[in-house]
């Protein structure tokens, strides 16, 4: 009887398949385990369940599903690979996220024509985290294309020395310098196989992808064949960008690829299309101007480290209107319509390189011995550069309480409620906060803001 089960299972599976459109995105298709949750694919036009198939497994920070495969079809067809998007968020747990992940690569592997050797995870924003620990633990993970966001361990990369990892990171990015230095340290080269820089801070164009995935394909046992439409696909991409006057771009994807073929084939077409966009007058002018702005850039990120450093240590509260100051300018220029677009990306770059490091030291500090002082200066820090930080502010408030200073803690409460906070509960366990979170003051401007209050 368990013969005619398995027949019948079998049978289900294969009809299941056959039904799937190939060389299509389908927006919706359920867990076989799990009716709720569904995930978008994109299955090649000559799928086949008795062949093999790279497989590519995306979780978007948005839930984007259909859409993100979308933007992988390119590289799908190119590569000739399966593309999954899951329709779902991971969740804020780490095991939970790590939970999800798995049973959506098992899924893919259980229901379709996977060659289980060529499994690539693709994530961005605040997933990238949660899919890389994945990547780096997994031996059955072949590759990661990691999107604005990375967090590596030398340690965790033992279980899966052989992960490749490609880079593609925005230049509105959040992590921009925390990527670039991955890309740089000695620690990951054997890992880090690829790194590109594109416009924006969203998902890159399709052709970024495709680079990205034949960057982790790419391997000496490709047939020569295929290594030519790989370089051809890379090259058309070049030469888009550089007809759309995106000349630093253009640039910098080209010039990669001398890297990436030359081992391979012949790369003569590279080289001429490099001294085009070399000898390009725009191109030119772009370029002096970049490393103008990019050495003024590069200056005040090592100030900010500086400082960071040393008005964190020393607890200097006076500096807090240097930082302010700083800020102030930051989003002048990045609000700035008449601004060039090189400056107004570079203060783009150096704000969220400021939140980073600042929110880098606050979490070392928790791991310290840190004094009142300089917690206080830190926290207030974070407020400064991050206005709509409200754990920062949270901090500020429990902090200032602590020492009596509530003149300070009910101006940080209206600073948390202008930043649009509705957690009520949370506003009466704050801690140090109990003498006077039963008056008047604390009281009215809870109603002020919410509506309502405990106690008055």
């Amino acid at each position: 009887m368990k013969y005619v089960y398995f027949f019948l299972f079998i049978a289900f599976s294969s009809q299941a398949q056959s039904e799937l459109i190939k060389g299509s995105v389908l927006s919706d298709i359920k867990f076989s385990s799990d009716k709720e949750l569904t995930y978008a694919m994109y299955l090649p036009r000559n799928y086949d369940s008795a062949s093999k198939y790279p497989v590519v497994v995306i979780f978007d920070d948005k839930a984007r599903g259909a859409a993100v495969v979308q933007q992988f079809t390119i590289a799908a067809a190119l590569t000739g690979s399966i593309v999954v998007g899951s329709n779902y968020a991971l969740e804020n747990v780490p095991q939970a996220a790590s939970l999800q992940i798995r049973n959506l690569i098992r899924e893919v592997k259980d229901r379709f024509a996977v060659d289980e050797n060529k499994i690539i995870l693709v994530a961005n924003g605040i997933n990238v985290t949660s899919v890389a620990s994945v990547a780096q633990l997994s031996r059955g993970i072949h590759g990661m294309i990691a999107i604005n966001e990375l967090s590596l361990d030398e340690n965790l990369l033992e279980e899966n020395s052989s992960l490749k990892i490609s880079i593609l990171s925005g230049d509105e990015g959040k992590a921009f310098y925390k990527l670039k230095e991955y890309y740089t340290s000695n620690d990951f080269k054997d890992t880090i196989i690829g790194y590109q820089i594109y416009d924006g801070k969203d998902w890159p164009e399709a052709g970024y992808l495709a680079g990205a995935l034949t960057n982790i394909l790419l391997d000496d046992a490709t047939p020569i064949a295929k290594v030519e439409e790989y370089y051809n696909s890379d090259l058309a991409f070049g030469e888009l960008l550089y007809k759309r006057q995106r000349h630093l771009y253009a640039y910098s994807f080209v010039s990669k690829l001398k890297k990436k073929y030359k081992k391979f084939i012949d790369i003569d077409s590279q080289k001429k299309l490099l001294n085009r966009i070399k000898n390009n007058h725009n191109y030119k002018a772009k370029s002096n101007q970049s490393t103008i702005v990019s050495f003024s850039e590069k200056g005040l990120a090592k100030e900010f480290k500086y400082y960071l450093a040393e008005d964190f240590k020393n607890a200097f509260f006076d500096n807090l209107g240097w930082w302010g100051s700083q800020m102030d300018a930051l989003d002048a220029s990045i609000f700035d319509t008449i601004q060039s677009k090189l400056i107004r990306k570079s203060s783009i770059r150096l704000k969220a390189y400021v939140q980073y490091i600042v929110e880098q030291q606050y979490t070392a500090s928790q791991f310290e011995k840190t004094s009142f002082e300089s917690a206080l200066f830190l926290n207030i820090l974070r407020t400064l550069v991050n206005p709509l930080n409200q754990d920062a502010f949270i901090n500020v408030i429990s902090l200032s309480a602590r020492e009596g200073d509530y003149n300070a803690a009910y101006f940080y409460l209206e600073e948390l409620l202008k930043t649009g906070y509705k957690h009520y509960e949370a506003l009466y366990t704050i801690p140090y906060t109990n003498p006077i979170l039963i008056g008047p003051e604390w009281n009215d401007m809870i109603k002020t803001y919410l509506g309502r209050s405990k106690y008055y």
